[in-house]
């Protein structure tokens, strides 16, 4: 893949090159895969993730909601949040995401967390970094530098459309989610997403891509659910 610019996807737009801009709304961030370069080599693309495959709850009290959501491309997916009407304890997931530096770009430039959740922040070049974040008000949360092998851990409480920048690279960015829903995923570049384990009852689904957002009341039943949110 040769060197590609920088991509936003609050609301699909892309950007030009510069620091990073407030996100209004925690609704216009939707994940990137490609994430901005300022100058250096540019990492080889990684391979295409396959399309979700349904597997079969454990629980059989439990549901598995699969469906389909747009269909995105290299740079745009589809956001799903699951809302219950009625009180669950969902823990958080043990795997802690981990945001790396490499070839002066923030890798991956899109994570997706629960509030709650901790990433690991790291790089693994040589250049020196800063890992400035800032919340969607552009309020800083921390910045904090870094050389070759360093580590800083965060734990996002709230919800929010976070920015990551480089304060020394300012055309490095990326950008975090923290959502309160219990169940979220980013659907596949056909639009396919699974979400395994969840309570059965009444939800709010809201399907975030691009531009739009959408909201959708559904029963979730014991076993498998099969939605689609591709006429959005």
């Amino acid at each position: 893949m040769g060197e590609a610019g920088p991509v936003d996807l609050t609301f699909g737009v892309r950007r030009g090159r510069g620091p990073a801009r407030r996100v209004s709304q925690l609704a216009a961030v939707v994940a990137t895969l490609v994430v901005a370069s300022c100058g250096g080599d540019v990492p080889e693309a990684q391979p295409e993730p396959p399309a979700v495959e349904a597997s079969a709850p454990q629980d059989a009290s439990l549901a598995e909601v699969v469906g389909v959501a747009p269909g995105g491309d290299a740079t745009l997916r589809a956001i799903v949040l699951l809302d219950p009407h009625h009180e669950v304890d969902v823990p958080l997931p043990e795997e802690m995401p981990i945001m790396d530096q490499i070839g002066r770009q923030f890798v991956p430039g899109f994570i997706l967390v629960r509030a709650g959740q901790t990433i690991n922040f790291i790089s693994s070049e040589d250049d020196i970094h800063t890992v400035h974040v800032r919340n969607s008000a552009e309020e800083s949360l921390f910045n904090v530098a870094f050389i070759n092998g360093s580590s800083y851990t965060h734990t996002f409480e709230m919800g929010d459309a976070l920015t990551v920048i480089c304060d020394t690279h300012t055309e490095m960015f990326a950008d975090i989610m923290v959502v309160d829903s219990p169940y979220a995923t980013v659907a596949a570049k056909d639009g396919s997403f699974a979400l395994p384990g969840v309570v059965p009852g009444r939800y709010t689904v809201t399907v975030i891509f691009a531009a739009d957002r959408r909201e959708y009341e559904v029963e979730i039943v014991p076993g498998r659910n099969d939605l689609d949110f591709t006429e959005m």
